[in-house]
């Protein structure tokens, strides 16, 4: 999000003016209009069920994965070496049958697409199970402010308690961020924490005027915390309390008070969801083993095809008179021997193209904050977040003159 935007936005303008305005117009809204995918959550579906899908096959797609194609190209390079074998070491071409290598590379093709299928439905799950996760936490947030709408909390108290309520979503996304860099080997733990907290420092809030999003007191007894956000939502429940206490809400034996409680509750629901579908990955013992075997295979096709390729060279050569080969070979042979070579090529070339892209996907998937291809747009969600809650408090403060009727409040204010 643009902090110019938002140190710019008041009570006269929120934030949703603003972003109206172009100002939080951002660079995936440019890429929809052209090719119909604004991130991996948000897209054309329509473009699936036409050719029209082969002109985006390279956007945000495992198609376009440098991965992919470099093991492809690894892959061709052992067909190559392993092709010089068989011309240098058969003597008589003819007596090996190239139709019979073909065979030996669908060996391991079945239990390999089984693996790859139940590993393919628990990373998917486990992201959606993130998604639902992160919405929880969103929607939390967002019945908070309608209750303390609703019931007339004091714009201060409201204020702080839905800042700290929107902090908990802010930080979760950055200690994910933040976690997920500590598998990298270049990680430096001190460096990393402390632009993490830097970046939640200086984070303003629209619905609160540009005031930050934590203060550095906040801040500095949040960093001896394990889990933040968590913490964020303990305080937000007791600031409830408090509010119920001093009779600015319902007191706590009222079903009111248990229906805003319970939002507390679902929120921190939320964050342990997105926690365990982050933190609780496949199993490393299947998800190695897997791999593996996808390697295994890709290589022995790579191998097979790289035989049959050699045999089939020399058996040219041996037709012509070239090479010293013992015996003869029949056009008819030759033929077969061609044809076992096409057949080859298809199979042993097309397979480990899709093992291997299924299993990139399903790597993809399993860590949705470490490839930009299946990450969760967890940024745009909080722009959006943001804005609703700009746009009520925007549209709460004029509701005499828009509606006829003053705000609710449980409590009468003082002047």
């Amino acid at each position: 999000m643009a902090s110019s935007a938002q140190g710019s936005c008041n009570e006269s303008e929120p934030l949703a003016k603003a972003a109206q305005k172009g100002d939080y117009k951002s660079i995936e809204d440019g890429e929809a209009s052209s090719n119909g995918i604004r991130n991996s959550m948000n897209y054309r579906a329509s473009i699936l069920g036409s050719w029209e899908t082969f002109n985006v096959m390279f956007s945000r797609t495992v198609w376009g994965s440098d991965k992919l194609w470099g093991m492809l190209r690894r892959l061709y390079c052992l067909s190559l070496v392993v092709a010089i074998v068989p011309p240098l070491l058969v003597h008589n071409p003819a007596d090996l049958k190239a139709s019979r290598l073909t065979a030996v590379s669908q060996f391991l093709n079945v239990v390999v697409g089984l693996l790859l299928g139940f590993f393919l439905t628990s990373s998917i799950n486990r992201w959606y199970a993130c998604v639902a996760g992160f919405l929880e936490l969103l929607d939390a947030i967002r019945n908070l402010q309608m209750q303390f709408i609703a019931l007339g909390v004091p714009k201060d108290q409201e204020n702080h308690i839905l800042r700290h309520a929107y902090a908990s979503a802010f930080l979760l996304y950055e200690q994910l961020h933040y976690e997920n860099k500590k598998l990298s080997r270049t990680f430096c733990e001190e460096k990393e924490s402390a632009a993490m907290w830097e970046k939640v420092a200086k984070k303003p809030t629209a619905f609160c005027d540009g005031e930050p999003l934590l203060d550095e007191k906040t801040i500095e007894i949040l960093k001896d915390t394990r889990d933040p956000p968590s913490v964020l939502w303990t305080w937000a429940a007791a600031h409830i309390g408090r509010l119920a206490a001093d009779g600015w809400i319902p007191a706590m034996p009222t079903p009111t008070y248990g229906r805003v409680m319970n939002l507390c509750q679902s929120a921190h629901a939320g964050i342990r969801a997105v926690r365990a579908s982050i933190c609780v990955q496949t199993p490393w013992n299947y998800a190695q083993c897997l791999a593996s075997l996808v390697h295994i295979n890709n290589a022995l096709n790579a191998t097979i095809l790289g035989c049959v390729l050699g045999v089939v060279s020399a058996s040219t050569l041996q037709s012509y008179g070239i090479g010293g080969y013992s015996g003869n070979v029949s056009t008819e042979e030759l033929e077969n021997d061609y044809e076992s070579l096409l057949v080859t090529m298809i199979l042993c070339s097309l397979g480990p193209i899709v093992y291997q892209s299924l299993l990139l996907i399903g790597i993809s998937l399993a860590q949705p904050f470490d490839d930009a291809d299946s990450r969760i747009p967890m940024d745009r969600l909080l722009e959006q977040l943001e804005i609703d809650m700009s746009d009520s408090i925007h549209l709460i403060a004029r509701l005499e003159d828009k509606m006829g009727f003053k705000p609710p409040a449980f409590k009468a204010q003082g002047p």
